[in-house]
Formats: structure tokens, sequence, C-alpha cells
């Protein structure tokens, strides 16, 4: 897969196999602008699926985001006006991105705002596992090579939670690692993410509740790291802030 490929994935992914989403993963692995690009686009997922609409609708970002999608504007190697739509689209979304998201502060500065992003990662049930737990030797080196620090694996065991495999994605706009665990059949998310990169003073020994009405989002710092677990609520459980 080269670059032009990957950006026809970006804006069809929901719609392809996971033979081609593979290769779209392998690709932006070893081509730093395609995987810039990915980010941008995760984030602008999460910030959407998580109602942050914090930033101001400034006219010098609306026209860094027009500039953006004229630069893109030209033939597409795949044909046909629907494809030249489609290959707008990144540049759109990032462009989109720079009106809803001010990209040069760092947005992780409440629990809830972290929480929110979480969530909305826990909710994408369309994203599959890049690697199975078993499938790899060690999971953190898996993890060391592509985001340049260690990740814990936390065990739940204590809980009744086993580890089944995980993924890079994103929070915000810092990447982290996303753990998946099993708990009776039910989907439990896991991410961990460097403390340094959350702007918030959490104190160590200590869980961190997000209110939310379906999910269980909690946070808490481990050693350098935060972890953050989101889970469906058992019906009927109330919420908790």
């Amino acid at each position: 897969m080269d670059c032009k490929e990957f950006k026809r994935w970006l804006v069809s992914r929901d719609g392809c196999d996971e033979k081609v989403s593979h290769q779209a993963r392998s690709h932006r692995e070893n081509c730093p602008d395609c995987d810039r690009l990915y980010v941008a686009d995760e984030g602008l997922e999460q910030a959407l699926a998580s109602g942050i609409r914090g930033a101001p609708s400034a006219s010098g970002l609306a026209r860094r985001a027009r500039t953006l999608a004229a630069a893109q504007d030209r033939p597409s190697d795949f044909g046909g006006s629907g494809w030249l739509w489609k290959g707008l689209a990144p540049a759109l979304a990032l462009g989109l991105l720079l009106v809803v998201w001010n990209p040069w502060a760092n947005p992780l500065t409440s629990l809830e705002t972290v929480g929110n992003f979480a969530l909305a990662n826990h909710m994408r049930s369309d994203m599959a596992m890049a690697f199975t737990a078993g499938e790899i030797p060690d999971p953190q080196e898996w993890f060391l090579a592509r985001l340049n620090y260690r990740v814990p694996i936390p065990s739940f065991s204590r809980r009744g939670l086993t580890f089944m495999g995980g993924r890079e994605c994103t929070i915000g706009p810092k990447k982290a690692a996303y753990l998946y665990y099993d708990d009776d059949g039910r989907r439990v998310s896991v991410f961990i993410i460097p403390a340094h990169k959350i702007k918030i003073p959490l104190q160590a020994e200590r869980r961190y509740r997000v209110d939310a009405q379906r999910h269980s989002v909690e946070l808490w710092k481990m050693d350098a790291m935060v972890c953050i677990l989101v889970q469906d609520r058992d019906p009927g459980t109330p919420s908790t802030t």
C-alpha cells in the first residue's frame, strides 16, 4: 500500500476488510506523513464523538483549512469526481479539526476531557485489535517500537478481567496504548498514556472517576503512566461522580 491508497483507505475504512486494514497499519508505521494524517483523523473522530466544542472558530483557522483543502484539489489517480471528493476528505477532516479543536494547546487538562476521549475510543466497535494475547511474545516491546515508551500490561485477575490484546490509539492529540480485556463476554478498554502528557496533577494511589450514565470510567496514576479503564455499566447500577 502506498500513500494514495492509504488516503483512500482512511475515508472508506469502515467498509474495508481486515486484510486491507492490516496493510494500512503496516504502511503508516513506516510513513510519518500518513501516520500524522491518521492521528489527526482519529482526533477529529474523538472530538466529535465526545462533544468537545471548546475551541473558537477563528477566521484564521478557517482560512488555513480552506488553503489546505485547495492544496489538495488536483486530479485523483483513482478516477472520477467521487474519488476526487473522497481524496479531499482527509484534508477537510484535518481542516475541520483545526476549527473545532485548538491543536496548539493541550486539551488534556481535566478529568472529564480525558475520560470523554477514552470513552469515545471504547465506543468505536469497528476498531480491531492489532495483536491478540499470545500472538506476540512481548506486548511491551510491541508498544515500545511504536510509541517510544514501554507500556505496562496491568493484571486485573482479581476483578475477573482477562487480557485479550491491544493496538495503538490516541487520547486527544496524544498517542496512547489501547489494551482490550474480557469481562465474561463484555469488552473492557484500558488506556495507558505517559503522565506528563496529561496536564492534571493526579495523586498516586488515588482512583478518580468520571461521571457517565452507561459506562464506568476510572483513572489512576501508576508510576510514570496514567491508566484509564472504561467498561459498560451493569444495567440498573447508578452512575457515580
